[in-house]
């Protein structure tokens, strides 16, 4: 878990990257909501037109990205309670940091102690057809 100040192209990547580290490997899918960063414009159904540096960021690290329908609440609806757990967990004593690094040092520490557990499984790509599973 990272903090960033804004939602930009490099900051996204930069979760990207910090969240495969973490992972151990990259997924072959990954469940996106509508964000700015990613989707320029949403269609009718799964349509989106999908952002170009977004996309190459996708492809450069080999997985696909799946996006939420709008309004689609239950579709999100495992990962908001996971969240909302977190932060439950994770805000019960607020950090005092002098910057950015540093909250971002606190957050890995917490995550590496268990205050924040990491709770996905290892899985197993299927190069085969490339659907779920963990690229290394």
């Amino acid at each position: 878990m990272r903090a960033y100040p804004l939602q930009t192209h490099e900051m996204l990547f930069d979760a990207h990257w910090h969240a495969f580290r973490v992972f151990g490997g990259v997924p072959g899918r990954g469940i996106y909501d509508n964000m700015k960063t990613a989707v320029d414009r949403v269609g009718k159904g799964k349509q989106r037109d999908v952002n170009a540096r977004f996309k190459a960021m996708a492809s450069h690290y080999v997985f696909e990205p799946e996006f939420c329908n709008p309004a689609a609440g239950w579709e999100k609806g495992q990962v908001e309670k996971n969240v909302q757990d977190a932060r439950n967990r994770m805000w019960q004593v607020m950090p005092v940091c002098a910057d950015l690094a540093e909250l971002n040092q606190w957050l890995e520490d917490r995550h590496a102690t268990g205050v924040l557990p990491a709770r996905h499984r290892p899985l197993d790509r299927d190069t085969a057809q490339g659907s779920t599973g963990v690229h290394r």
